[in-house]
């Protein structure tokens, strides 16, 4: 398997055609259709149905498209670094990170370092916290920022944080005028949270169930970002997100308010097991701590030791002193 090969597979997979492919990449269109042949006869299973003149990936061809572009870009940054130490330019310094902290965190953090020699190039690339974590096991991140639990195995936990979940919501809206909104509050309206069922979310629908609470209509995405404009941009909308992104993301129009329930959200800085850190990854991890220290509301520092105890869909929220 070449690298041609895999760039002829996502060739074919982003324009939905042989002949788009081929047209792309300059060749004929018999010998993309033969790449894409002989790469599913060296895999051992299909990777295209052909539906009318066009072409779309099958289940294993989804699946093996993650992996090619994931596969390609590491061939990529190879040979870009290879030219930058030539030059005389040095290492990369690669940060992996989860949306909520790369938009609510790293920027701010980056401001701070005002007085450390940065590397030539900095790449961060925001992921879901499972790809954060592969990032760091496969070296291809020299530090991590994800929120928790996550798997382990593999991974040294240099920090770890916790703050309040909260609400945001438009500034007209009757609640934007309480100090604290209680949960009776969501009894009809409509809710934008995340799409993960198991993390912080899941406690605030158990206790909503325990209360009889039912909510109107939800809408969930998979970025906490995505949430607050939705609050922003339509009316009667509160959002329940993670505080790293609705005290690090100023949103005009938009509100940050606490709720009388205490779920905490909990994130960390995380590294390859054993490998040592370079100074500069230091210094950012350093700044990523007072910039969110500085602008979130009820942060904590926790012993990293106990970020194993973490476990997904435990209750952990507490109300008045009840568990939920």
């Amino acid at each position: 398997m070449e690298t041609r090969d895999l760039q002829t597979f996502l060739a074919v997979a982003a324009s939905g055609s042989i002949t788009k492919a081929a047209d792309m990449l300059g060749r004929s269109q018999p010998s993309v259709t033969r790449t894409i042949q002989d790469l599913e006869a060296e895999l051992g299973f299909e990777l295209l149905h052909r539906v009318g003149r066009r072409v779309q990936l099958s289940e294993e061809g989804v699946a093996f498209e993650e992996e090619a572009r994931r596969l390609l870009m590491s061939f990529t940054e190879l040979a870009a670094r290879a030219k930058m130490i030539a030059a005389g330019k040095g290492r990369i310094l690669q940060i992996a990170t989860t949306s909520a902290i790369g938009t609510g965190l790293i920027p701010k953090a980056m401001a701070e370092l005002k007085d450390v020699e940065l590397p030539h190039e900095t790449h961060i690339g925001h992921f879901l916290a499972s790809i954060v974590a592969q990032e760091l096991r496969s070296g291809r991140a020299d530090i991590g920022f994800s929120s928790l639990p996550l798997d382990l195995p593999g991974l040294d936990v240099l920090r770890l944080y916790s703050a309040p979940t909260v609400i945001a919501l438009r500034e007209d809206d009757p609640l934007a005028a309480l100090d604290v909104v209680p949960l009776a509050a969501f009894g009809g309206r409509r809710l934008a949270t995340m799409l993960n069922p198991l993390r912080f979310q899941l406690h605030i629908a158990r206790a909503l169930a325990a209360r009889g609470i039912e909510t109107g209509p939800v809408i969930r995405t998979n970025i906490s970002y995505g949430a607050l404009q939705i609050v922003r941009q339509v009316s009667g909308v509160v959002a329940i997100i993670d505080p790293v992104t609705s005290y690090g993301v100023s949103m005009p129009g938009v509100v940050i308010r606490p709720i009388d329930i205490d779920v905490p959200f909990y994130w960390g800085v995380l590294a390859a097991e054993k490998r040592p850190l370079r100074p500069v990854a230091q210094a950012l991890m350093d700044a990523v701590e007072v910039v969110a220290e500085r602008s979130i509301s009820g942060f904590k520092r926790l012993d990293p030791a106990t970020a194993g105890q973490l476990v997904t869909g435990q209750p952990s929220g507490t109300d008045h002193g009840t568990r939920l």
